[in-house]
């Protein structure tokens, strides 16, 4: 890997009177995302088969009107780890008042996710190693110093790995991805961080296959603006019908 590229993403972020005295660096958002991709892409494709798409966003081709997605999850404005979930076709999100698709690769949309903080059945606990940073970038000793911001991620990732691959076989269809919204629902930190949008993937969802008996009206119910309401009731009348042909 070159690691002369980097040089110029790095960030003297001491106070002016140490400037001079500490060898340490940041990289900025800009090299660390540059950093991931380089990193992640060619490690995410051989074990998950997805491409990059661009802003720190990996998925792979819509297949039955979804497709997987890995994303990075903040921690802070300098740390993260990975998050791993579905983006479906005819699932609208909110945007500005009214419900939109997140159907192409820029505006690729996460409508359900896990990240390594909580599993869905809480059977895992969160090791510090899953996070990955883009401080301490070492002038002093730079290559080495970058070696081991590099196998940070590389670890991390491989750490996550088997947590990304126990979610998609628990999720491989759809009746089985509406039981994991499910168990995500009934899950306090997911409902804070996730709040409406999940809920609404498991209605249309359920459209979809055909389950539940009130989803229309359930939708109704979760927003007070007349207008945002329709557009949201619009969408859900133009569900794909197409579920196991």
């Amino acid at each position: 890997m070159d690691f002369e590229k980097y040089k110029k993403y790095l960030q003297n972020n001491w106070l002016p009177e140490y400037r001079d005295i500490y060898t340490t660096r940041d990289l900025s958002a800009e090299g660390w995302t540059m950093l991931m991709e380089e990193v992640f892409s060619p490690l995410i494709e051989k074990e998950l088969g997805m491409k990059y798409m661009g802003n720190r966003v990996w998925a792979d081709d819509y297949c039955c009107h979804r497709r997987r997605v890995l994303s990075l999850f903040l921690q802070t404005v300098s740390s993260g780890s990975i998050k791993w979930g579905w983006n479906f076709d005819f699932v609208p999100k909110l945007s500005a008042g009214k419900a939109v698709y997140a159907r192409t690769d820029k505006s690729i949309f996460t409508h359900i996710f896990e990240n390594c903080h909580y599993n869905h059945d809480d059977s895992v606990v969160f090791k510090s190693e899953m996070i990955f940073d883009r401080f301490t970038i070492d002038t002093a000793d730079y290559e080495k110093s970058m070696q081991k911001k590099i196998d940070q991620h590389i670890n991390a990732f491989y750490l996550t790995l088997p947590l990304i691959k126990t979610f998609y076989t628990e999720t491989k269809t759809y009746e089985q991805t509406i039981e994991m919204i499910d168990s995500l629902l009934n899950h306090l930190y997911y409902r804070l961080i996730e709040g409406n949008q999940l809920y609404l993937a498991y209605l249309f969802l359920q459209q979809y296959v055909g389950m539940g008996e009130d989803n229309e009206k359930n939708i109704c119910k979760l927003f007070d603006n007349e207008s945002t309401r329709e557009s949201f009731i619009k969408k859900f009348s133009k569900i794909p019908s197409d579920y196991n042909i």
